[in-house]
Order: structure tokens, then sequence, then C-alpha cells
């Protein structure tokens, strides 16, 4: 019996250690998997992946990074930050009060996201939110809604007179050392977005970005492709005219390539709080390595803004999916109609260029042949009146006849929009005054 027991032994023991050794590879490879993973979702989160610097070869800064550790992916980590005043607070704010209504039961209800900062930003956004929330109540009647919450974002750093009227997120502008206290305020766009995507959460799962000049021509579905972005069509952004400044920022690529690079600009534009975490950093690097590159800056100049984001989608890769359409958004006066050209209803109302017409109805740019104008850079320091002539019969455009009476609705229905034009504040009162006479207003 005592001759058996140290074979037993020796078996036990081997079994022991052959046991422990094959649990320390099983242990090794769960490891080595989870750093893999963890690597690989750094290498997509910080440089859109296959899109990296090291792989395209374009120049490479330390990206702002959304949740404001200010640590770069090791790719980027040996450049020093040219910007370390830009990085993003963390604390986070909940709206609720803020959410005008919410239709989350519905998993594609997006959420309306403004900038604004400025005065012509100012009266805008009024009518802007007046349109947004009739749309949004005419959609409520139909069977489905996508239509969600709203929130402006006031990138001035201080709040305004317009707290209680619009729902409104204040952030920060540009630090000067990185805006060098330009005039293009659009700069602040990117920054402004990062800092909103840090503070806040809102139920929805979706967000379109949109600007105080879009107003709502009717209820708005969510144009997402699936998962991907939808994004209105800019036919003046064309990356493929300047392939050689193209390819400073996102590398040696093909012509093939270049004409990937979608014509969009970051708004009107719907995509889901998750991608937008990927572009973006890179939406905020781009424009800036676009701004300080003097040939880059020359040539894109008032839209560099624009370009920047489309340019980041492509380095995050987001371009593949990305549906593009022609109809979300009309530009008046080259747009005349409510359908596009396809007969597809255009969603979103472009108050951006100056309509002007000479006495036969043509479009003109000769101020001294000027015959109408409806121009909002008219009304950059008091806002438009109440009751806007209609255009004459000559100006042969109903788009440029629906600007009029959508901005003439709204000044009718915002109260005291009167001592608004006089004094270009905001006052608490539920009245027109008018010769003495009190008009009630629907609010």
């Amino acid at each position: 019996m005592k001759s058996g027991s140290p074979s037993k032994t020796s078996s036990r023991r081997r079994g022991f250690r052959l046991e422990h050794l094959a649990g320390f590879f099983v242990a090794a490879a769960v490891i080595f998997f989870v750093y893999s993973v963890f690597q690989a979702s750094l290498g997509g989160s910080g440089s859109g992946g296959s899109t990296g610097a090291g792989s395209l070869g374009f120049r490479t800064r330390s990206l702002v990074h959304l949740g404001g550790n200010g640590q770069a992916s090791t790719a980027e980590a040996a450049s020093p930050s040219p910007c370390p005043e830009a990085h993003v607070r963390t604390e986070k704010v909940t709206v609720t009060k803020l959410v005008y209504g919410s239709t989350v039961q519905n998993p594609r209800a997006y959420h309306v996201v403004t900038t604004a900062a400025g005065f012509s930003n100012h009266w805008q956004a009024r009518i802007h939110y007046y349109w947004y929330k009739k749309q949004r109540d005419a959609c409520l009647r139909e069977a489905v809604c996508d239509m969600g919450g709203f929130t402006r974002i006031l990138h001035s750093g201080k709040a305004d007179d317009l707290m209680d009227e619009i729902p409104t997120v204040v952030v920060d502008p540009l630090p000067p050392s990185i805006s060098k206290n330009s005039t293009y305020i659009v700069l602040n766009r990117p920054y402004a977005f990062i800092q909103w995507i840090n503070k806040v959460s809102i139920p929805e799962k979706y967000f379109v970005m949109c600007e105080t000049d879009h107003l709502f021509m009717r209820p708005m579905p969510n144009l997402m492709n699936g998962e991907s972005q939808g994004a209105a069509l800019f036919s003046y952004i064309v990356p493929w005219d300047y392939p050689a400044i193209v390819r400073k920022f996102i590398g040696n690529v093909s012509d093939e390539e270049i004409h990937r690079v979608p014509q969009i600009g970051n708004s009107p534009t719907f995509v889901s709080v998750d991608e937008f975490r990927v572009v973006a950093p890179l939406w905020y690097n781009t424009t800036l390595e676009i701004y300080e590159d003097k040939e880059a800056h020359d040539a894109w100049n008032w839209v560099l803004e624009m370009y920047g984001y489309s340019l980041a989608t492509y380095r995050a890769r987001q371009n593949v999916n990305m549906k593009v359409h022609p109809n979300m958004l009309a530009h008046p006066p080259f747009d005349k109609e409510e359908v596009d050209y396809e007969g597809r209803p255009f969603y979103l109302l472009h108050l951006t260029y100056p309509c002007r017409y000479d006495k036969d109805g043509n479009m003109t740019d000769n101020s001294t042949l000027t015959a109408y104008a409806f121009d909002k850079r008219d009304y950059s320091s008091k806002p438009p009146a109440r009751n806007l002539p209609e255009p004459p019969l000559f100006v042969r455009n109903n788009l440029v006849r629906l600007i009029v009476a959508m901005v003439n609705e709204a000044t009718e229905n915002l109260p005291c929009w009167d001592d608004y034009v006089a004094t270009s504040k905001v006052t608490k009162c539920n009245q027109h005054k008018q010769g003495g006479t009190a008009l009630l207003a629907s609010t």
C-alpha cells in the first residue's frame, strides 16, 4: 500500500501543474485579446482608424480629446499641444428643463442643436425656434414623429436675454491665443460642440446640427442612413477642385479618393452621439489646421470650417455610408420652389444668400439696378420690423416670397416685437404695442 503512495502523489502533482499551466495560457490569451480591443478603440477614436497620421503622412498635432484629460493617442503623444488653453472642462450637466418636449419613445427621435453668437444670430434664433416649435407641433400630430428636443449652444461665454425663451447651453468661445481674435466667428463652432457634448446629456440618440438662419418649412424626419450620417448637399464645397490642398489634410491619396470627400458642411447634418464623439476632435483640429495654413485659408476663406468637417468625416471614415440629401436645405434665390429638381420636398429654408432683383425680375448684384431686395445682412444691428412688404409680382421666386411670409408670421406671433425692434432687447410682455393699441399675440 505504501509503495503505491508516492506514485499517486507524483501523479497528482503533475496533474496540478498541467492544469494550472493551461489556465495560465487561457488567462494570457484573454488579457491579450482585451488589450488588442482596447488599443483598437483608442486608434479609432483618436485618429480615425486606418486614417491615422502615421499611415497617411499628413501633419500631426495633438488632438483635443473628448473628456478633457488632454492625453493624446500613442501616434500623437510626441507632438506638444499647440493649444493647451483649449482643453475642455469635464463637468457633466444633464439637461432636463432646457429640453422642449421629447419623443424618446421613438428610437429614431433626434435633437435639434443650433449654434449662435452675435446679434444677427440673436433675432434669427428667435425666428428659427418659432418655426421649429410650429413644425414639431405639426409633427406630433402625425402617426410617426422623429423631431425631439431643442438646444441652442451660445458660444459667447455668457448668458443673454433669450435664456428664458429658448432652451440654451452657454459655452466658452475659443481662447484668444487660439482664435488670434479672428472676426471669423464660425471658427468657434467645433469647439462649442465639443464643450456641449461633454457637458450635456440629451435623451435622444441622434441630433441634427443647425444654424439660426435655417427655417423649418415642414416636419423633418430623421434623414440619417441607418446609423450613418445624413447631411445636406453644398454644391460649393468641391474638394476635387483643390487636390493639392486636400492632400495636406488627408494624406497622399488618389484623385478617386479625393472624390470620396463629401460635399457637405457640418450643418445641417444628422449624426449619432456616439459617431460624433469620434469625429468632433478631428473636426476641431482639421479646422484649425486649415485656419493656420495660408494656402488653405485663402482658398476656402468663409467656408473653411465647412471643409474642416467634410475632411474630418473622411479622416474618420464616416463618409463611407453617409447619405447626402439635395433636398434637406433650400438655397433661395437659386432654388425657387418648395421642392427640388426631382420633386422632393425641401425641409429647411436657408436665409444666407441676398435676394436682389431688378425691375424686370432678374437677379442682380448691382445696387443701382436693384428694385427689390431681402438680405439678412441688412439687419445686422437691428431686427427686421413686423409686416415686411411682400416681394412685387416681378419677383418670380416662390421661396423668396416664403422667406418674407415666414419672417412676418414669426414676428407677428413673438410678443413685443415692436419693442424688440426699437431697443434690440427682449422684454417680458405678451402684447404688441402699436399706436397706443394693444394687439394680443398668440404664444
